[in-house]
């Protein structure tokens, strides 16, 4: 039988106040403010250097790629390990630069609603134009847009509205990447949210992506946005592609729209 060796953590006295402090707070990332701030608390002499070096030794501070940070290992933790969070680093970054203008977003804001059970292979986030992402966030993918809505939060972390997703989906259906199971997630991200939320996020989008965006609502069973969009459309729809022009997918003709992407039903 093969054995298998865990490696335990100490807690040596000059680190017991220290971590008295982090397990009382549970922070998933300690940056060097608020590792200031735990040293002061727990009345220690020890400075931020020599409290990281012991810390990162005895595993309870993991290290991170973004500078002057690092992930807490609780006690509950077992062993020396990470937990694995995908969004670490993304964190990290809003606990250093809590204004970052960054969001989670398309099939990654799904998973995190809940709105789909298939979790996407690679993390996705958005960020406002003119903003440029670190390196430390350089395992999920990027994508620079502009949205309107407020972000909502889930576990922490800034996530795109439902009406945002639906919205954006729309404008750059080739960063949404879940088609093959929009029958899954589509129909609940639209159930999530409103008319007003969509039409507000929709302002100034184009033609291309309003029809798109119609035909979800249409597809998904919400009339009442459909209702909520005409306004917004012309009168003569031009032709519009959801997914590659060649091949060229299913005609809906009052849409006047050559669908490649939606399951077909």
């Amino acid at each position: 039988m093969e054995r298998v060796s865990v490696r335990t953590r100490r807690a040596p006295s000059s680190l017991a106040g220290l971590l008295q402090e982090l397990e009382l707070r549970q922070p998933k990332v300690v940056t060097g403010r608020l590792l200031t701030e735990v040293i002061a608390a727990a009345g220690s002499h020890l400075t931020n250097t020599a409290a990281v070096e012991r810390l990162v030794r005895e595993g309870w501070l993991a290290p991170l790629r973004t500078r002057d940070a690092w992930e807490f290992v609780p006690a509950s933790r077992a062993g020396r390990h990470p937990s694995g969070d995908p969004w670490i680093e993304l964190r990290a970054l809003l606990a250093r630069k809590p204004d970052a203008p960054v969001a989670v977003a398309f099939a990654s804001a799904v998973w995190e609603w809940g709105f789909s059970s298939h979790q996407p292979s690679r993390q996705t986030f958005a960020h406002q134009h003119g903003w440029r992402p670190p390196r430390s966030l350089s395992d999920a993918r990027s994508v620079s847009y502009d949205w309107r809505l407020q972000v909502g939060h889930k576990d922490g972390l800034p996530v795109w509205q439902p009406a945002t997703i639906v919205v954006a989906a729309a404008n750059r259906p080739e960063c949404q990447d879940n088609w093959g199971n929009a029958d899954d997630w589509l129909p609940e991200t639209l159930r999530a949210t409103t008319p007003a939320d969509v039409v507000a996020e929709a302002i100034g989008c184009g033609t291309a992506t309003l029809t798109r965006l119609g035909y979800f609502a249409e597809w998904s069973g919400r009339h009442d946005i459909v209702e909520a969009l005409r306004p917004l459309l012309p009168e003569q729809l031009p032709v519009t592609f959801l997914g590659p022009r060649q091949p060229r997918g299913r005609w809906v003709k009052h849409w006047k729209l050559y669908d490649s992407l939606l399951p077909s039903r």
